[in-house]
């Protein structure tokens, strides 16, 4: 019998009985993400105080992109645990990351402030989930909002903000996903949005974190501004003082125009590989402005085409068109990239006389003790080094060969013209 958790003031199930969970599974809907990828939410829930983990935030993004425009009443949802993870694969680390967030989320408590119709402010402090079932091996968890939130995610007529699905679940930050709804909730009117340092902070749930400016600007402040510097709520920002005191923030938006599919030429083939695999036209347009701005040199381009290629024949990537979109827009593969620029072998052989070719012998040993400093890092490219030996031989390059006892791996240099005497 698994254990049965319920939180005050709702009815927040954490694991259930078998019996529960099927009567649950049973009545839940498996209504897909909205097809329009646009989910909305009342700028008073933007505004309202809280904290999630990153993916607690995916979860809120799911079951908020289950919302119909027409629903007057929340569903009970099922959301696939792959939803969660929408890039990489899932694994045993990834379930135990989905039990923990179950946990917190279920104690998750929305503070919404208002101001009624004689001017008084309400505050309002609810749980915001009514029910989130997971089962393990299930595969999917069961969720449904509390009815607190329902003036504030259904029958919006007023007074909300829309945001792209896509958009939400690449960030990687859940601070990037605050600023993000807290920005574009204010960019209809304004392109200079002032925030003082002491209400960001509380919305943020910051108020006991980050003391120190300087860890705040690290933390919270750069890292959202890279994550939204590829979306259009990009900004700058200035710091506004008092004396030596940070108290304000001055957000200017950039709003990076739109392009379109024929304005930038990526390099050759890569276009029509990322078109083969899947890619949107919007997904394209977003890769393109980027290549555009600086921010992706072709040999990374290259690098991620190839690097997640890979991982799709071994059956280790659920969408590709995904997963390159995401790293080509968030860095999220440029350590492995530049370690494994580092880490290419550089052959001095000797200087060619009568021969056509050059020829370089690599022990075994060696490339397996390589292989493992990167694997330990949790930086090498394949799971086994016996896989990533099979990939190298693919090579027309590389062949193996047993010198005095030894297996050595055998790169040779394409020929050239022997030099002249």
């Amino acid at each position: 019998m698994a254990k049965s958790t319920k939180a005050s003031g709702s009815q927040t199930e954490l694991f259930s009985n078998d019996s529960d969970f099927l009567e649950a599974d049973r009545r839940a809907t498996s209504r897909q993400l909205r097809q329009d990828s646009i989910v909305a939410q009342h700028n008073d829930l933007i505004r309202a105080r809280y904290e999630m983990s990153l993916l607690e935030s995916r979860l809120f993004i799911c079951l908020l992109g289950r919302i119909d425009r027409k629903d007057k009443d929340f569903l009970l949802c099922r959301i696939p645990v792959s939803e969660l993870y929408p890039d990489e694969k899932v694994g045993g680390k990834a379930y135990a990351q989905v039990r923990e967030a179950v946990i917190r989320l279920a104690s998750r408590v929305i503070h919404v402030e208002s101001i009624d119709e004689n001017g008084r402010r309400e505050i309002v402090s609810n749980p915001l989930m009514a029910t989130c079932r997971y089962k393990e091996g299930s595969g999917y968890l069961i969720a449904q909002f509390n009815n607190f939130v329902k003036p504030y995610l259904l029958e919006l007529q007023g007074n909300f903000t829309v945001a792209e699905i896509q958009t939400l679940l690449g960030f990687r930050s859940f601070y990037s996903y605050r600023l993000y709804w807290l920005l574009k909730s204010a960019a209809f009117h304004h392109e200079t949005i002032k925030l003082e340092l002491s209400s960001l902070k509380k919305t943020l749930n910051l108020e006991q974190r980050y003391q120190n400016f300087a860890d705040f600007k690290r933390f919270v402040l750069d890292i959202a501004k890279h994550e939204l510097s590829i979306t259009d709520m990009a900004f700058d920002y200035k710091q506004l003082k008092d004396g030596r005191a940070v108290t304000a923030l001055s957000f200017h938006l950039l709003r990076p125009a739109v392009v379109t599919q024929d304005d930038i030429k990526l390099p050759e083939g890569t276009q029509q590989t990322l078109t083969e695999i899947g890619l949107s036209l919007k997904s394209l347009s977003d890769i393109k402005l980027r290549f555009q701005q600086g921010g992706l040199p072709e040999d990374y381009l290259r690098f991620v085409i190839h690097y997640y290629q890979e991982a799709k024949k071994k059956g280790r990537l659920k969408s590709l068109a995904g997963a390159i979109y995401k790293a080509l827009m968030t860095d999220q593969l440029r350590q492995e990239f530049q370690l494994w620029q580092a880490n290419q072998p550089t052959y001095h052989a000797p200087k060619a006389t009568h021969k056509t070719a050059k020829v370089e012998m690599i022990p075994l040993d060696v490339l397996r003790e390589q292989f493992e400093s990167l694997s330990t890092k949790g930086l090498a490219e394949y799971d086994t080094f016996e896989a990533y030996l099979d990939w190298m031989l693919s090579q027309a390059m590389y062949d193996m060969d047993v010198i005095d006892g030894k297996e050595v791996l055998v790169y040779t240099e394409p020929a050239t013209d022997a030099p002249k005497a």
